[in-house]
């Protein structure tokens, strides 16, 4: 050491450095003139980082806790949504959240909220862990939606509910002013929110992003409505006019023109083929909404601002009781059953959602093959049940509701051990 040059150069030690520390000509990838044999002591610090949830590098206590593989299946017809791999310290709610991400990523199914979770015909509660919750390494669990609340309030915001729970699952902003509506389309796959800030946006609710904004109206967006089959929407406005739109490209379709004051409400026929304004004029316009005809005038009473949204099952309904939360009561009590609390300002408007879980693409009819074994919980479907099955799986559109978690098990118990294969 004493032959080295106290002159300081790239390729000299560090001075001061201690012993147990690398010089910084090995931190530069120099050699050390100085022959500091450091390549061992980087070959100590180096490590390769171990890849944990969601890809993000996990740490030392990662290491060391068992990981399980998990397959879930879709409890309406048994379709594989997800074969994750999580920790045992991993909540039951991340394990959800996993599932629906990547349910919607393979144009599966999109869950409004974090999907409801079962295993060996009991629900699994979000708050415990997998091993609290008995999950074991290839567990097979059933997935299905809570109902879905939206709700929309004069402090600018949307939020997502999940109505058995009463928890919030998502916040969507960016408006810039106070929100008059909120309301799903049939397939859950979008909700429309209007506000005062003259726009209408059009949200994702798997993953709470903005996917259009509709400008347009020259004053105050009072309410948004979809067509039965999601393809349009109708806007109603403070500068008298009604629009509807392709909830697609978020192009305006047809201007609807006629009332002499602010347009409350509009909405369109179950079956698509009229929309209907109310305004503060007290009168009530039938239009054709494709393009923007006038068919008739009725005098009636405007609609109330807060209005009541009843559940896909009927079970169920809110209200937006004209204070800062909405309310979700049971229909044959008619008792509340939870308060949805949150909100910073008035909530005006609450509604759930048409449907629990929207199928994005259909499926073909499944092939049935005879010797080998489904590897669903459930049995697969026969070729003349999926031949019907529509694309949208909603609780309130099909004459058959999807069986219940606890149903589906009971099924799958009592029917004979008879071996089918679903392909796509």
């Amino acid at each position: 050491s004493r032959a080295v040059s106290r002159t300081p150069s790239a390729h000299a030690p560090c001075a001061r450095a201690r012993p147990s520390r690398v010089c910084r000509c090995a931190l530069l990838g120099l050699c050390c003139a100085a022959g500091c044999h450091i390549g061992s002591a980087i070959e100590q610090r180096r490590r390769v980082p171990m890849v944990g949830i969601g890809g993000k590098p996990a740490n030392a206590h990662d290491a060391t806790v068992p990981t399980i593989a998990i397959s879930v299946f879709f409890t309406v017809d048994g379709m594989n949504l997800a074969d994750v791999k999580l920790p045992l310290d991993a909540t039951v709610r991340h394990l959800a959240s996993t599932v629906a991400k990547a349910a919607l990523r393979a144009r599966k199914a999109a869950f409004p909220t974090a999907p409801r979770l079962s295993f060996n015909g009991e629900e699994l509660l979000h708050s415990k862990t997998l091993e609290e919750a008995g999950l074991v390494d290839g567990a097979e669990l059933l997935a299905d939606a809570y109902p879905t609340v939206v709700t929309a309030s004069s402090d600018g915001f949307a939020r997502l509910w999940n109505a058995e729970t009463g928890e919030c699952e998502k916040i969507l902003g960016g408006h810039t002013g106070p929100l008059l509506s909120a309301a799903f389309s049939p397939d859950s796959k979008l909700v429309a929110t209007s506000s005062e800030d003259k726009t209408v946006k059009l949200w994702s609710p798997v993953n709470g992003e903005c996917w259009q904004t509709l400008r347009g109206h020259h004053d105050t967006v009072n309410s948004s409505s979809f067509s039965p089959d999601g393809m349009w929407l109708v806007t109603a406005s403070n500068d008298a006019l009604a629009k509807v739109w392709s909830s697609k490209t978020g192009r305006c379709q047809a201007t609807l023109e006629g009332h002499g004051e602010p347009v409350f409400t509009a909405s369109f026929s179950p079956d698509g083929a009229h929309a209907v304004t109310m305004s503060q004029d007290g009168k009530a316009k039938v239009w054709d909404p494709k393009t923007g005809v006038l068919l008739r005038t009725v005098h009636e009473n405007s609609a109330s601002m807060y209005q009541t949204s009843f559940a896909p099952d009927g079970r169920l309904f809110v209200i937006a009781p004209g204070d800062f939360t909405a309310q979700v009561c049971d229909m044959a009590s008619g008792r509340c059953e939870r308060v949805l609390k949150g909100h910073s300002a008035i909530v005006v408007f609450a509604c759930f959602a048409p449907a629990a879980c929207a199928l994005i693409y259909p499926r073909r009819s499944p092939s049935l093959r005879s010797g080998s074994r489904s590897p669903s919980p459930i049995r697969g479907p026969d070729a003349s049940t999926t031949a019907n099955m529509p694309s949208v799986c909603s609780w309130g559109a099909s004459s058959q509701s999807p069986m219940n978690t606890r149903d589906l098990v009971a099924t799958r118990r009592s029917c004979p051990e008879e071996p089918v294969h679903a392909t796509s």
